[in-house]
């Protein structure tokens, strides 16, 4: 038998890994973002500590906390860029290692202006990993887009937790607020080298052109009208849910009195919802956008009032924060990602990832300093209405004049 007669395995069954391979290395991945949670939530809380040293007014304090988010949203969209000079696995791996730099040396800042450039840069860096994470969910598990990408929000959840509670306990223990952000970027760069070692680009570099057959239909462009309609809601959502992340832990500290235990403890409850994130995913793969957007932003717009307008008990305000972060983080947040990815066609899932990404986080990067604004003139109820319930509910206005039929759907049954 000549050569060119022997049979070949085609290129796809030999370069497929094995479904508990990919999920196990796809894990990892979302174990390196769950770092980017733990700094995310835990500054909020050490933020009584560093403006007593700096001696930052509330403004300023509340920019510090959300300004991270500035450099998440001017690197979205190049994100999409980034992969495709480095490949996804090297754009996760770069952001990780920047954004665990970054935390570390927020840790050395002088002042406000330092202090302000790491925060940013930690937000470049989680960016490229974010959306390099949310395209390799897409494209690795096109038949549940939906469920991979709540997975990645999962991640945070266990940041989330983890976060809060191993910095107050190294607050504690070591008395000064520079122990938690340099055990955290510590642990990014381990993870970071794990990532290099472990996981296969296999997984990370899965073309959507090999699942096109699965992601059927969809905008040909992101200028049409469910892209632009969810961006909005995006921006919308990411004004509201950041002001809640960036102050409700001086809220609690300041306002209710709360001391850094109580306040870490029930900040973290919002974060320990987004465990439900692959439920959130499942409402994407089922459900009408028309149904679910509206549904869960008016449950956020409820939360609000409930946390703003409702007793100052731990009790009360540890169960309307877990019922925020449910449905902020594992609702809106997923569900938002989720559609947006949907309503593009194969091509522009990369792209969408990156525009999630910008959306969001623009709007998170001036969330804290509006907030924080509103309540030097308003005070915190007024403040809450307005940013939190006022924005959620037109979000969910919004979604109501989504176009179902537009979107994109899976198809199982082609060959590809």
């Amino acid at each position: 038998m000549s050569a060119t007669s022997v049979p070949r395995t085609s290129p796809s069954r030999r370069e497929a890994l094995a479904p508990s391979a990919a999920i196990a290395m796809f894990g990892l991945l979302l174990l390196a973002y769950a770092v980017n949670a733990m700094d995310r939530m835990v500054f909020p809380v050490l933020l009584v500590e560093v403006r007593t040293e700096y001696g930052f007014s509330l403004e300023a304090a509340g920019l510090q906390a959300t300004v991270f988010a500035l450099g998440m949203g001017l690197a979205g969209i190049p994100a999409g860029r980034v992969e495709r000079m480095l490949g996804r696995k090297w754009t996760i791996v770069g952001g990780t290692l920047l954004f665990s730099a970054a935390t570390a040396m927020t840790a050395a800042s002088a002042g406000f202006a330092d202090m302000l450039l790491w925060r940013v840069l930690s937000g470049v860096g989680e960016a490229l990993q974010l959306a390099a994470i949310i395209t390799v969910a897409s494209s690795a598990f096109p038949a549940r887009r939906g469920v991979a990408i709540g997975s990645i929000n999962m991640a945070f959840a266990a940041g989330s937790l983890l976060g809060p509670a191993l910095g107050s306990s190294l607050l504690e223990s070591h008395g000064t607020w520079r122990s938690p952000m340099l055990v955290f970027g510590a642990i990014g760069v381990v993870l970071a080298l794990a990532v290099v070692l472990l996981v296969s680009r296999r997984l990370t570099e899965a073309e959507p052109a090999k699942s096109a057959a699965l992601h059927v239909g969809g905008a040909p462009t992101l200028w049409s009208r469910n892209p632009l309609l969810l961006a909005a809601i995006i921006t919308l959502f990411g004004l509201a849910d950041f002001a809640f992340i960036g102050l409700y832990a001086s809220y609690l500290r300041e306002h209710l009195h709360f001391g850094s235990g109580q306040a870490g403890f029930v900040v973290g409850l919002s974060g320990l919802a987004a465990f439900a994130s692959p439920a959130g995913g499942y409402l994407v793969d089922r459900w009408s956008p028309r149904l679910v957007l509206p549904m869960l932003n008016l449950g956020v717009a409820a939360c609000g009032c409930a946390l703003f307008l409702g007793p100052g008990s731990v009790t009360w305000q540890a169960v309307f924060s877990f019922l925020f972060g449910l449905l902020a983080s594992s609702g809106v947040y997923v569900a938002a990602a989720g559609y947006l990815v949907k309503s593009v066609d194969a091509r522009g899932v990369s792209r969408a990832a990156g525009v999630f990404v910008t959306c969001v986080y623009i709007a998170a990067s001036v969330a804290g300093l509006m907030f924080s604004s509103l309540i030097a003139a308003t005070g915190w109820t007024v403040a809450a209405m307005v940013q939190i319930v006022g924005f959620s509910v037109l979000g969910a206005a919004l979604a109501l004049v989504l176009r179902p039929d537009l979107f994109s759907t899976t198809d199982t049954t082609r060959d590809h």
